[in-house]
């Protein structure tokens, strides 16, 4: 009998701890006795392989740290107030969402797979992924501090002097950092409702604020080589008055900001004429000629003439224009 007994626990050893019995309390997102809601957070996953199970239920305890950032703003818009509503403009929403993507598995540090259990009939797997509140509150934490500490040191290269470009990327960034904290935070929420976390050293109004004094800073006159629509001039005008950064002219800006775009028509294919364009910007120094940075943006679009398939590629140009004119003038200080 003895025998009998270690053969039995040596395979549930092996089995490591799949279990085949009776259905667990938290199969198909119920709630655990054994890891109750106030103290532990859960994701359960399942699949026909085993490790599929496990990697779905940690990407389901993943979803709880996830951020919305359209949330975010809207909390930064309630933070600003209504007078101050245009400056949400100026937080790069994916560079937010990078800041925070970036270091959910340091956040997830701790969590584990629990339990597994495999049905009898569909022979389905389950995976339990647990992560003990504390230890989560603890890494959220963590993070909030590593922001604070990024933000001062951002903030500090923008008031260094020197490259004006490097300058206004340092205080962008810096307002990025104090908008994913605003995220953590959030979480942090969640995860304790009695935590309130510790207060920011900087009040984001202020963040935007310097950087909306450095955007007016630097100078930059817009060429447009290329206009084969004859609409990009007005759209490379709007769009750089939209930016924050000042206009100038040729001889007093700092830099020039070339924009051309080039088109060719591809054929008649499906009722519709085809037109395709690349939207070339290039920014240089005025005075040395030194390039910062270009970019190539491919645009594709149809119309009921060729005439109305290039006016579409010319209103879808103006659109990428002022949404994306900042922050590719922003990325060129790394040059």
């Amino acid at each position: 009998m003895n025998k009998l007994f270690s053969v039995i626990l040596m395979l549930t050893l092996l089995l490591g701890g799949c279990a085949t019995g009776g259905r667990p309390d938290w199969a198909d997102g119920g709630k655990s006795k054994t890891y109750p809601e106030n103290r532990y957070l859960t994701g359960v996953g399942t699949a026909t392989e085993l490790e599929t199970a496990k990697d779905r239920a940690r990407a389901n305890l993943a979803k709880f740290f996830s951020v919305k950032t359209d949330d975010v703003k809207a909390g930064v818009a309630r933070t600003v107030g209504k007078a101050d509503a245009g400056l949400v403009q100026y937080i790069n929403q994916s560079r937010v969402e990078q800041l925070i993507r970036n270091r959910t598995r340091q956040v997830l540090t701790g969590a584990r797979i629990a339990e597994t259990w495999q049905g009898p009939e569909t022979k389905a797997y389950y995976a339990l992924a647990i992560q003990p509140r504390l230890q989560a509150s603890n890494n959220l934490k963590q993070e909030i501090v590593r922001l604070d500490n990024a933000t001062r040191g951002y903030v500090r290269r923008s008031k260094t002097g020197g490259d004006i470009l490097k300058q206004v990327r340092a205080a962008s960034v810096a307002v990025d950092a104090q908008v994913a904290r605003l995220g953590y935070q959030g979480i942090l929420q969640k995860v304790d409702a009695s935590d309130r976390g510790t207060s920011s050293d900087w009040d984001i109004k202020a963040l935007i604020r310097d950087l909306e004094r450095l955007l007016r800073r630097v100078r930059i006159a817009p060429l447009v080589a290329d206009d084969p629509t004859g609409t990009l001039r007005t759209s490379t005008s709007a769009a750089l008055s939209t930016t924050g950064f000042e206009a100038g002219d040729g001889t007093t800006a700092e830099f020039i900001l070339d924009t051309r775009l080039e088109l060719e028509n591809i054929g008649y294919k499906d009722k519709w004429f085809w037109s395709r364009g690349v939207l070339v910007v290039t920014l240089r120094e005025r005075v040395t000629g030194k390039e910062r940075g270009n970019v190539r943006w491919a645009i594709k679009a149809a119309g009921h003439s060729t005439g109305d398939a290039e006016q579409r590629i010319a209103t879808k140009a103006d659109a990428l224009l002022k949404r994306q004119l900042r922050e590719t003038i922003i990325k060129f200080a790394v040059r």
